[in-house]
């Protein structure tokens, strides 16, 4: 009987498929847990004004423009929560969060994230910080916003701040740490609030 090289290949094809099938050689995803920054609703407040806002998503550095949630444990070592991720890119939950306190504000006839629309003010600014530091073992999330009021029209800063929010953690457990997160947006909503409302 006379056997091909065609016919030879076959078998040890499938035979090596079949080996291969139940293991891999790539590691297996991490799996991953994905949070929301947390939100209490705001008040409505007494004024209000005529004019539309245009909140731009803050610029920040590589390591703070991404979905990673970020600890510096001692000094300046940065490193990140294994296992643990925002929704999205820090700097797009918090624009969502400050607009969101906006709208129930109610401080703007219209809030916008679209840079297209038409607005007589834009909010733009620049995220420092959003982060946990540890100080005497305890984790601290450290939210620092550079904010600029811009007369879109004219093309000026109308005004700028700087706000700083320090806000422990009741545990260094994770949930607690995203709690920790959350209570700080809300601080820096209401300070950015009042801010605008002057």
């Amino acid at each position: 009987m006379i056997c091909t090289t065609r016919h030879l290949i076959q078998p040890v094809l499938l035979s090596a498929a079949l080996l291969l099938g139940g293991c891999s050689i790539l590691p297996e995803a991490e799996p991953q847990t994905r949070y929301d920054l947390p939100a209490a609703p705001m008040a409505a407040l007494q004024q209000n004004k005529e004019h539309s806002l245009y909140v731009a998503t803050p610029n920040a550095n590589r390591l703070i423009n991404s979905n990673r949630v970020i600890v510096q444990p001692d000094g300046s070592e940065m490193q990140v929560y294994k296992g643990t991720q925002w929704a999205d890119n820090a700097p797009v939950i918090l624009r969502d969060r400050l607009v969101q306190a906006l709208h129930d504000a109610q401080l703007f006839q219209a809030v916008s994230t679209d840079a297209a629309v038409k607005t007589k003010w834009a909010l733009e600014s620049y995220l420092r910080h959003f982060q946990v530091q540890y100080r005497q073992q305890q984790p601290v999330v450290v939210v620092q916003l550079e904010a600029q009021l811009v007369d879109r029209a004219q093309s000026v800063i109308q005004r700028s701040q700087r706000f700083v929010i320090e806000q422990p953690a009741t545990s260094t457990d994770i949930p607690a740490v995203i709690q920790a997160f959350g209570m700080a947006g809300d601080q820096l909503s209401q300070q950015l609030l009042q801010w605008l409302a002057q």
